[in-house]
Formats: C-alpha cells, sequence, structure tokens
C-alpha cells in the first residue's frame, strides 16, 4: 500500500534481500550503513553556489540579480553554512544534490562548494552524492563581477567536473557509465542510488550558452538495464536521481525542462524495478505519477536551495516496512545566523525578505505553498 502527499509522501518499496556480496566476484561494494537499519536521506537540488571571490557585489552584481529568478547568490556561502547545520542537527546517512551545483558552471565556485561538501560530511557523518545540471560543466555564462562590469571566469569541462567531485559518489561508484557522468552507487545494502547525468554540454560553447534541454542517451538506457540487474541481482533496491525532470510538473513552465522523450525513459527505469526519481531543473516543489502497464513510477521534482523558499528533502527509508517516507522543510538561515551570532538583519529574517526578493524579481508571480495533498493506494505485485 502506497500514501503520497505534496508534502508527504509514503512509498512501499518491493521486498528486498539483504546482501554484502559485491556486483562482481572480484569488486564487493563497500556499504557504509548497518545492513537492516532505518536509513534518513536529505535531498537538496539546485544550489546554484557562487564564490564570493568572484563578486564584489557592486553595480554590475546587483544588475544581473535584478534580471535574475530570486537566487540569492549573494548568500551563496551562508546557505551553505546553514545546510551544514541543518545536517548537523539532522544527521542524515546521506545527501543527494540533484544538479545545477555552480550558479553558471565557475571553476572556483565548483572547488569551493566541494569543500563546503567535504565539511558538512566531517561535522555531520554523512556521505554525500552528486550529479550535474545544465548550469555547471562547459558554461561560457561563467562570470565574475566586479564595479559595473562581468568579466569571463574559468569553467570546467565534464572531465574537470568529475575529478572535484571525485569525493561525492563519483569515487565510490559501483559502476559508471561510459557515455555521461552517470554512476550507481551503493550507500547500503538495500538502498541503492541511479546517479543519471541527464544535462547536455557538448555544444555549449558554440550555443554561447548552456542547453536547457536534457536528455538520455540510448547507451545511458541500455546502461540502466545493467544497473537494475545488478541491483536485483543482490536484492537491492534503486531509487534514481536526474537533474531534469521525468515528467512534466506546471502546464506553465516552457519546454527545456522535462527530459526529452521522457517515455522511453521511464520505460527504462520501470523495466528495471525503479518507481522512485528525485529531480530539479524546474525550481519548485511538486510530485508527478505516471501508470506504466499498471506500475506506478513517481518522480519528486525539488525546489531551488537557492531561490525562495529554500526548501530540501526529507526522506526516511523503514528497514522493517520497506517504506520509504517524503517531506519538506525550509533551510534553517535563521536559525544557524542566530546561532553564528550573526548581526545581519537580512541573515536574522532571511525568508521574509528572500520572499520580497522573489516576487519582485519573478513579475509578482506567486509560488504556491506546499500544502496540497494527493492519496494514492497501490496494491504491490
Amino acid at each position: 500500500m502506497l500514501n503520497i502527499r505534496k508534502s508527504a509522501l509514503l512509498f512501499l518499496l518491493m521486498p528486498l534481500l539483504s546482501s554484502c556480496s559485491g556486483p562482481d566476484a572480484g569488486s564487493e561494494p563497500v556499504y557504509r550503513i548497518q545492513s537492516g537499519r532505518d536509513l534518513n536521506l536529505l535531498t537538496v537540488s539546485d544550489i546554484h553556489y557562487l564564490s564570493p571571490h568572484l563578486t564584489d557585489k557592486g553595480a554590475a552584481f546587483r544588475q544581473f540579480l535584478a534580471a535574475g529568478d530570486g537566487k540569492q547568490l549573494e548568500y551563496s556561502s551562508e546557505m551553505l553554512e546553514a545546510l551544514r547545520y541543518d545536517a548537523g542537527l539532522r544527521r542524515p546517512d546521506a545527501v543527494i544534490i540533484s544538479g545545477d551545483l555552480s550558479n553558471n558552471g565557475e571553476e572556483a565556485s565548483h572547488k569551493e562548494l566541494a569543500g563546503q561538501l567535504k565539511k558538512l560530511e566531517q561535522e555531520s557523518g554523512t556521505r554525500v552524492y552528486v550529479i550535474p545540471g545544465n548550469h555547471d560543466i562547459r558554461n561560457p555564462w561563467a562570470r565574475s563581477f566586479k564595479g559595473r562590469r562581468q568579466y569571463p571566469a574559468d569553467n570546467v569541462t565534464a572531465g574537470e567536473f568529475r575529478r572535484i567531485y571525485d569525493s561525492f559518489g563519483y569515487g565510490e561508484a559501483l559502476v559508471a557509465d561510459k557515455d555521461s557522468l552517470s554512476y550507481l552507487a551503493a550507500p547500503s545494502d538495500e538502498l541503492w542510488l541511479l546517479m543519471l547525468d541527464t544535462a547536455q554540454y557538448e555544444h555549449n560553447q558554440a550555443l554561447g550558452h548552456p542547453q536547457l534541454e536534457g536528455r538520455v542517451s540510448a547507451d545511458t538506457l541500455e546502461w540502466i538495464g545493467t544497473c537494475g540487474r545488478m541491483a536485483a541481482e543482490h536484492g537491492a533496491q534503486l531509487i534514481a536521481v536526474m537533474h531534469h525532470s521525468l515528467m512534466n510538473h506546471s502546464r506553465f513552465i516552457p519546454e527545456g525542462f522535462t527530459v526529452e522523450d521522457h517515455t522511453a525513459v521511464i520505460d527504462a527505469l520501470v523495466k528495471n524495478g525503479i518507481r522512485l526519481v528525485f529531480s530539479g531543473h524546474i525550481h519548485m516543489q511538486d510530485i508527478s505519477s505516471s501508470n506504466q502497464d499498471g506500475k506506478l513510477v513517481y518522480d519528486i521534482a525539488s525546489s531551488a536551495l537557492s531561490v525562495y523558499p529554500h526548501e530540501y528533502g526529507l526522506l526516511h527509508y523503514s528497514s522493517a516496512g520497506r517504506t520509504l517516507d517524503y517531506s519538506t522543510a525550509r533551510l534553517g538561515m535563521e536559525p544557524w545566523a542566530a546561532a553564528a551570532g550573526i548581526t545581519d538583519p537580512k541573515l536574522l529574517h532571511f525568508n521574509d525578505n528572500s520572499e520580497q526578493e522573489f516576487r519582485i524579481r519573478s513579475a509578482g508571480w506567486d509560488m504556491p505553498e506546499n500544502n496540497q495533498r494527493l492519496h494514492v493506494q497501490l496494491a504491490e505485485p
């Protein structure tokens, strides 16, 4: 039986077997979480981290913010401090970040964010797993801001992205996709993560901008089958993480947010036992579902951490009940600021200030609160 809510999701997983054997005879996964116990995961998307060293917060930067969508870029470092504060209180077993880690793919932003994530792991005892978004790789919009001018900043290639974030999923992957930056990770023997790279960045330089649309190549779809068989052989349940939406989440949002040929992607996921997907990109919190031959698959689109209302997801896995409970929480900027002795009134009243700026920069569009309810009952086969 399955219960889903916009603010709370109860998902019944398929029966799981407990296995400590590796994917092949010569390679055993190193499970970091003890078998048979519950798991708590924290899901984050669209951090859009901008290194403070890339801006003097002058006229060019202010103009850039005014033309944006409400990202609180001037507080990028503080938001990561607050995320570390929250993780220290919640002590998640894993933190999953579904792309757009950087503002516009600046090398300095990626390297500083990696340092912040390392501190997060050390302080809260968690593990971090990342994938890229459409802003992160070969982005010709990478910029620094000084005075009244913007200046080109170094961006990163796919290989450089992998090296920078080697400690956050790539270095411990069970298997990596040769056609993309997708990989398979096993934080526990019961729950595995299929981290899918849906970004298209090969032609960004020629386009002069980061490509908005996402896709999964035919080779990667075939690779998903390899991961599905591997998980099935070891009794593990797969959940997928991708940047672009698996399904449509709003009829008001233009094309470019739902992954191309999403029907084929859904088919590949369902065939390999994947029923739950986490995505980002659209900067709004929403849950959509699709019925494929009597099997339901769910796409949870996470709102952007960098944009009001600055939310992240909380996922609780019950080993005994084989269930997942999902809910959302707001970034604790104000509690962190108070605990750190911050005197800046914009940080002490961060939520109100961010909401006001979001409404101004978004032409009055009112982002709905996450208070809708959806109840689904599903009889397991």
